[in-house]
């Protein structure tokens, strides 16, 4: 507890800062003095580049915009089944985090949450998620796949690329697939933002006639 820093309202605590010097592996404690912790705030382990892994405790529910971002020693971390948002640029640049464990209750994964996590390898959306910011997995150039869970109503991925359920949007292609060519299907509308982003394999991308709107980067 000595390295944290937190706010308590209304009974519910919210880690705000860890020291940055802290080190090694972190388990955030459920409970301080008697009340849950259920929000990871904004910042709160920013730049925290000693941190090798972080337990989350299952009671909390939201992880907020840049909540861990450059923690660059960071391998491991599961998102609790309890957790229902991922804040904006939550895991930007967590460049040692090989996977990630997306519990079953999150609803929402902000804009940019996991970008330039280059070591990610694999990563599965549970049927729960109901929106995905843009860029929230662009730049990950180990990735190769996106998965989507059997059930979700809101995405789906063809050939690993995310798209949502109408295939109208298509979200990210992940920048470590292979393969030279690549052709939009007909359905799209839409690119969103950054995502074809780092997508260093790829030599020509051919874009349907249906598509109106190609996001920024």
């Amino acid at each position: 507890l000595s390295v944290l820093t937190w706010s308590t309202t209304d009974g519910e605590v919210t880690i705000t800062d860890c020291d940055e010097a802290a080190t090694g592996d972190l388990v955030i404690p459920g409970t301080i003095g008697g009340n849950p912790v259920t929000s990871i705030g904004l910042e709160a382990f920013y730049e925290c580049i000693l941190l090798t892994s972080i337990t989350i405790p299952d009671s909390v529910t939201s992880i907020g915009n840049d909540a861990f971002s450059i923690c660059i020693s960071l391998t491991s971390i599961t998102i609790p089944d309890g957790v229902t948002s991922i804040g904006e640029y939550a895991f930007y640049n967590c460049s040692s985090l090989t996977s990630i464990t997306i519990g079953s209750s999150v609803t929402s994964i902000g804009y940019a949450a996991f970008l330039f996590c280059s070591s990610l390898t694999s990563v599965t959306i549970p049927e729960s998620v109901t929106s995905i910011g843009e860029a929230a997995f662009s730049g990950c150039t180990a990735l190769t796949t996106i998965e989507v869970g059997v059930g979700n109503g809101n995405y789906t991925e063809v050939n690993g690329v995310l798209f949502d359920r109408e295939m109208t949007l298509l979200n990210t292609y992940p920048a470590g697939k292979t393969g030279a060519t690549y052709v939009i299907p007909d359905s799209v509308t839409s690119i969103g933002g950054r995502a074809f982003y780092n997508c260093t394999s790829l030599t020509s991308i051919t874009i349907p006639d249906s598509v109106t709107s190609i996001g920024q980067r």
